[in-house]
């Protein structure tokens, strides 16, 4: 009775390199700080902007109420409401327009980020 030995082939499976995917999950933590910074710095400045606002009415409102002047007739405020509802309209824009400029730098970002994470995947697969 003869015997013949068989190998069975060992699988080769790819290298693996956990300090790169350590690096991979810190650029993609330094990613999201930077996309909470650009949000937090957004919700800042809208904050300290109405603040003013606020402090600009109150300061408004004071004198109005300290230079009223019954004889006045409601027409020689038309001005007044005028412009202060387009100043509100311009605060308003301005607002979404600050809003809409910091989604686009933090979609940036994550576009930036995930095209990088694309790379560096390539990079495991080889």
């Amino acid at each position: 009775m003869t015997t013949t030995k068989t190998q069975t082939a060992i699988p080769t499976f790819p290298k693996f390199d956990p300090e790169a995917l350590v690096a991979l999950h810190r650029a993609n933590l330094e990613t999201w700080f930077q996309a909470q910074k650009i949000l937090f710095d957004y919700v800042q400045t809208l904050t300290r902007r109405q603040a003013e606002l606020v402090n600009e009415l109150f300061a408004r409102a004071e004198s109005f109420l300290k230079g009223a002047d019954a004889k006045k007739q409601p027409q020689a405020y038309v001005e007044e409401a005028k412009q202060a509802i387009e100043k509100a309209m311009a605060e308003a824009k301005e607002a979404v327009d600050l809003g809409l400029k910091a989604q686009a730098e933090v979609v940036d970002l994550f576009v930036k980020r995930a095209a990088a994470n694309l790379d560096e995947v390539k990079k495991f697969a080889a």
